[in-house]
């Protein structure tokens, strides 16, 4: 997707036929979902135009579909690497959506080498700073690595270490490691608790990554064509 697609107003006409942009976005999002990570954010952001979408929308809806045509060949890789513990990265695009001023989350879990869950998705409110919506974003991710890991367990792959989640903001690990909770933060105590939790139970661990190595950075904003080629190689998307 064009970087500047969600920094630009739109100011194009309404299309005359929305049915069209949705149904194509719909199976976009199937797509999205079960096999092509990198197109998630593409997908999470078109999403958003279901009600009214515009000529614009559409020019990006055809971008996609014409990144997907030359990457047709592209596939993900599974497995390939002898260790078989649970690695996570999390990520936010803080504040992305211009409209609504709403964050993005995005997530990926990769197990022995290959990507098998990921997702990008709008915040459910407006977060203050962007290590809330980091944190925000983590919380998500440690939902996810719960049912992980359980789901490993049940095929007979045991968790035994603490699953590893990468995270490119140094404040937001600092806030799950404290105990003090101050105004800037009260509101979202809950949370903390509940991702503090899984760190004293030796079900996660927060490990500092830097932005340039995140690859859940390709699920929350549009990147240019060099740094999304790249994370889509992180993804095992070959």
């Amino acid at each position: 997707m064009d970087v500047n697609y969600v920094k630009v107003e739109d100011k194009s006409e309404l299309l005359k036929d929305a049915s069209r942009y949705r149904s194509v976005v719909g199976s976009l999002l199937y797509l999205s979902v079960v096999a092509r990570p990198d197109i998630a954010n593409s997908v999470c952001i078109l999403g958003r135009k279901f009600a009214a979408p515009t000529e614009q929308d559409w020019v990006a809806v055809k971008r996609v579909m014409r990144y997907l045509k030359g990457t047709i060949s592209c596939s993900l890789r599974l497995g390939g690497e002898d260790s078989q513990a649970l690695l996570g990265f999390s990520d936010a695009d803080w504040a992305g959506d211009l409209t609504t001023r709403r964050s993005t989350s995005g997530f990926v879990f990769m197990f022995s080498g290959g990507t098998i869950s990921w997702a990008s998705r709008g915040q459910a409110s407006v977060t203050l700073s962007s290590m809330e919506a980091e944190y925000i974003a983590l919380s998500e991710a440690c939902q996810e690595v719960a049912w992980l890991r359980q789901l490993l367990s049940d095929f007979g792959e045991h968790q035994k270490e603490a699953t590893i989640i990468r995270e490119d903001n140094q404040g937001c690990i600092a806030f799950v490691e404290t105990e003090r909770v101050n105004r800037r933060s009260k509101h979202i105590d809950t949370r903390q608790k509940f991702v503090q939790e899984l760190c004293l139970s030796g079900q996660i661990a927060l490990q500092y990554c830097p932005t340039d190595q995140m690859a859940a950075d390709i699920l929350t904003k549009p990147l240019g064509p060099q740094k999304h080629n790249r994370f889509c190689i992180m993804l095992s998307l070959e």
